[in-house]
């Protein structure tokens, strides 16, 4: 992993994060050793995520039209046209605010939830009985990542939620005025929408990590090598799960070699005073 981590908020090193999921997950992390990162075009239960209002320069008047001519790569009777700078500036202009009004189709992200354990994030994601989640921090996460890119490419934050997002700032981007971001900063600049949601999904709590690709039609996603060793702190089944589970996943940890903490989760036990004489609280 690269040693220059950026990040989009104020996050300690030694803070918990929570992924929860399901047993096939579970066994997929472990043999496949690595993290899915979903393109954010690919989440059906929110439409807005990587959303992006985005303004460009207005096109000279001039024999090309009012739209884009020679970005990306057109060309004119087999040979490259000559413009002038005002359309250059706005053909740069307009590239640009189209790359981060289709972020969703240049982010990818790998989301997790911040402390404390939550009981609606295992009824969704993981099932009261046959859900498990694996804990981590955020710099183990960090650590953990085995990227193939530069940092320039990816961040890392916690989640801002809007209650009107379409108003929102932090989601709009303005090229109609001053030098036009390439490369590095345009991509800067397309991460970070990848860190504000709606507040109606302020229940996750969400922390995540978020990476830039070019355009890849058809792609749902990438894998991204993680250390699970140091990734993982601790392993966890649900609060309703039965011990046939629970020896189960204890099992396929052996399996795959994972020498970490298995509990099963203490968010329906009892009060320690209405627990019967000579009954444990948990397993």
């Amino acid at each position: 992993m690269n040693s220059a981590i950026t990040t989009v908020d104020a996050t300690g090193d030694d803070t918990t994060i929570w992924r929860y999921m399901d047993l096939p997950k579970f066994v997929w992390m472990l043999a496949k050793r690595d993290l899915w990162f979903t393109k954010a075009a690919e989440f059906r239960d929110d439409p807005y995520e990587g959303f992006c209002k985005a303004e460009h320069r207005e096109f000279p008047s001039d024999e090309y039209g009012p739209g884009p001519t020679i970005l990306p790569g057109r060309f004119k009777g087999g040979s490259q046209i000559e413009i002038s700078p005002e359309r250059l500036f706005a053909e740069l202009s307009y590239l640009s605010a189209e790359t981060c009004r289709n972020a969703r189709d240049h982010l990818y992200v790998n989301s997790w939830c911040l402390a404390p354990e939550s009981m609606a994030m295992w009824q969704i994601y993981g099932s009261l009985a046959q859900g498990i989640a694996v804990t981590s921090s955020v710099g183990q996460y960090q650590r953990a990542a085995k990227f193939n890119f530069g940092p320039e490419q990816y961040r890392f934050g916690r989640v801002e939620y809007h209650d009107d997002i379409e108003s929102c700032e932090d989601i709009r981007r303005d090229f109609r005025t001053g030098s036009t971001p390439m490369s590095s900063n345009l991509w800067d600049s397309v991460l970070r929408l990848g860190f504000h949601k709606r507040v109606c999904y302020k229940y996750e709590n969400e922390w995540r990590a978020a990476l830039y690709q070019d355009f890849r039609p058809g792609v749902s996603g990438v894998h991204i090598a993680f250390d699970l060793e140091q990734l993982i702190s601790g392993v966890y089944v649900g609060p309703q799960a039965e011990e046939f589970f629970f020896d189960a996943v204890s099992s396929i940890m052996d399996k795959f070699l994972l020498r970490k903490p298995l509990e099963r989760s203490a968010l329906l036990n009892p009060p320690a005073a209405a627990a019967q004489p000579g009954q444990p609280a948990s397993v």
